[in-house]
Order: C-alpha cells, then sequence, then structure tokens
C-alpha cells in the first residue's frame, strides 16, 4: 500500500483573506500506481474550514476496456493526535467509480467544519485493471469560518 502527495502538498500557500469567509483549496497529485488501498492526498483542506463542495477533477486512471479501479473519499488528520479522527469516506462511499474515465465529479455529502487541517483523502477501493499514471485535483469550497 503506497501514499501519494501532491508536490506541494506542504508548501503551498494557506490563506485566508480578512474581508470575506469564502475560501477555495485545490491541489493535484500524479499517483504513479493504483492498487487498492492505495491513497492519494492532492489538498489540505486549512483549520477553521466549513467544507460545503468537493470537486475531484481527474485523468482517466483505468484505460482496460472493462475499468475495474474505483475508490472512496475521505479525509485525515495532519496529525493524528490533534484530530480529527480520520472518516475514509465522508465525501464519497466506497466504490466511487470516477478514476476510470477523465473528466469532472462533484461530491454530495453534508457539510462539514474541521477545526484542525485536514488532508483530503481518496482512498481506492478497487485495483486498476490497467493503470494509467495521469493527475488526480481536488478542488475544496466553503467558509473560512475560522477556528474555535
Amino acid at each position: 500500500m503506497a501514499t501519494f502527495n501532491a508536490p506541494d502538498l506542504y508548501s503551498k500557500s494557506r490563506h485566508m483573506g480578512g474581508y470575506g469567509n469564502t475560501t477555495v483549496v485545490y491541489g493535484s497529485v500524479t499517483p504513479t500506481a493504483g492498487a487498492a488501498g492505495d491513497i492519494y492526498r492532492p489538498v489540505i483542506i486549512p483549520a477553521g474550514t466549513d467544507v460545503t463542495d468537493v470537486d475531484i477533477v481527474n485523468d482517466d486512471l483505468d484505460t482496460n476496456v472493462s475499468p475495474t479501479i474505483a475508490c472512496k473519499v475521505g479525509y485525515a488528520p495532519l496529525n493524528a493526535a490533534d484530530g480529527p479522527a480520520a472518516v475514509d469516506d465522508y465525501f464519497g462511499a466506497t466504490g466511487k467509480t470516477f478514476l476510470n474515465a477523465a473528466g469532472r465529479t462533484s461530491l454530495a455529502f453534508q457539510p462539514v467544519k474541521f477545526e484542525k487541517p485536514v488532508f483530503l483523502t481518496i482512498t481506492l477501493s478497487a485495483a486498476a485493471a490497467t493503470f494509467t499514471a495521469g493527475r488526480v485535483t481536488a478542488i475544496v469550497k466553503g467558509d473560512a469560518a475560522g477556528v474555535k
């Protein structure tokens, strides 16, 4: 099982403006494997963000005629001791198949606020039949409500 990080995961600017609370953060990762259990972490959701929308834009990662790649989308804390507890399928339940064709997918979930920063995680629940490296971008939108 491998973990693939976006190249700018820890260095991308995470500024929240002082005169408005709308926020958009995004990031991309280009995994080199597609085995069940692999985790793609394209972006960090900043602390104090009330997440209302998540879109995934991806290349075709499974080029077989009968693609099998499937995933779930959730979050995990940057530091397990700080929390929150990881929920690997909060934004999208196991069995999502959008990685098998290039496109953009909007995920449906109840809005959630994070008091601590978290990784957005895409965990493969089924391996690619014929994996092809490509880019996976997560776009997270919401309100920069601030921490308690």
